[in-house]
Order: structure tokens, then C-alpha cells, then sequence
């Protein structure tokens, strides 16, 4: 038995090293965490498709965990380029079909779903440097299957309206109440003002607000 166990052993090993990326696809992403790991896995196998040219066997196995047929099909087809006879991918500062540049903090948002999860999140518009783009949302949706969650589109503004809308109503409220928090301490600073320059008018005309300064 023991030297039946010492011959497998190292084949487990083996595989394990192999496919290690694969394991961790496999994993359940029962919150913010995992599912955040998850992505920055899948963009950095996106990206290494760009360190050195390979066959399409390989860029299958590194993209595989990750995407689904269709997910990994449209970005290959957008930014796959043929070189020797082999594949590499090249750099570019308008990506399409690359994982968003997702902050992972309290800006990007996790909505969860028994079968399906959306992440999105909320870019300003910029409009400096080499890039400039309008406010937009960029995401993701994973489904779930048997082999596991995958990546299976890329979002660009079309994210579910019933996601986003509360999002669009905090920023709004939060606007608001900036607003009327500098319109409080611009009509505060008046006051004041017409205080000092003439104090028996003042306190003729707007006594009953002395308790607010």
C-alpha cells in the first residue's frame, strides 16, 4: 500500500501544478472576495496571451477556466493576431473584450444570483491624456454551469436597468446633498456678513436667524 501510494502521489502532485489556474475556477464565489480574485485571474490570463506567441491549444487552457465558449470566442476574434504560424495578442489603449479596469473597492459592485452574478462598475468621463471616453458602466456577467462560473459577457452600458438604478439614485442623493450643504453655508456666510457690516438692520430683518449662525 505504501508503495502504491508513493507511485500516485507524485502524479497528483503533477496535475496539481499543471492545472493549477483550473482549481481555482472550479472554487465556489460565495462572496465579494472570491469573485474579485476570480477576475483579476481571468484578466491576468487575458493579459499573458500578450507576453509571448503560442499555439491555440495553449490559449485554450489558459482561457478555458475562466470564460465560456462564447465569451472566449468574441475576444479572440476581436484581439488575436497571427505570428510565425502562431498566436499573441498586443497591446492597445482602446481594449475591447478585456476584463474592466475594475478599482475593486467600494466603487465596484457585486450583484448575486443563484446561477448568475453581476460586477460592475461606474467610470467618470475622462477626458485627458492619450484615452478620453464619456461616464459609462462597464461589467461582467458570470453564469454558472456544471463546469463551474465562468465569465460570459462583457458589458458596456447594458448592464440591467434595475441593477443600476439605485446606484444612479445614491450618487444622486449624494449630490444633492452636497449641494445644499454649500447652498446652506453660502446663505450662513451672508448672514454673517450683513452681521458685521450692519448689526441693528441685521438683527431688525433677520433676528429669528441668529440661532443658525
Amino acid at each position: 500500500m505504501i508503495r502504491l501510494i508513493s507511485k500516485i502521489l507524485p502524479i497528483i502532485i503533477a496535475i496539481a501544478l499543471i492545472f493549477p489556474t483550473i482549481t481555482k475556477a472550479e472554487k465556489k464565489l460565495s462572496n465579494r472576495e472570491d469573485v474579485f480574485a476570480f477576475v483579476q485571474a481571468a484578466y491576468e490570463a487575458q493579459l499573458s496571451l500578450g507576453v509571448k506567441p503560442r499555439t491555440m491549444e495553449e490559449i485554450e487552457k489558459i482561457l478555458s477556466p475562466y470564460f465560456t465558449e462564447e465569451a472566449k470566442r468574441i475576444f479572440l476574434e476581436e484581439n488575436l493576431l497571427t505570428e510565425n504560424n502562431l498566436f499573441i495578442t498586443y497591446g492597445t489603449d482602446f481594449p475591447f473584450f478585456y476584463i474592466p479596469h475594475f478599482t475593486y473597492k467600494d466603487e465596484t459592485k457585486l450583484s448575486q444570483f443563484e446561477n448568475e452574478q453581476y460586477i460592475f462598475e461606474f467610470f467618470p468621463e475622462m477626458d485627458e491624456g492619450p484615452v478620453s471616453y464619456e461616464s459609462h458602466y462597464e461589467g461582467l456577467l458570470l453564469t454558472k454551469s456544471d463546469g463551474g462560473w465562468r465569465i460570459a459577457e462583457f458589458l458596456y452600458n447594458n448592464i440591467p436597468e434595475e441593477l443600476i438604478q439605485p446606484e444612479k439614485e445614491q450618487t444622486h442623493s449624494t449630490s444633492k446633498d452636497h449641494v445644499n450643504y454649500y447652498q446652506k453655508k453660502i446663505v450662513q456666510s451672508s448672514l454673517q456678513v450683513g452681521l458685521c457690516l450692519n448689526p441693528l438692520e441685521f438683527l431688525i430683518k433677520y433676528g429669528r436667524f441668529c440661532s443658525t449662525l
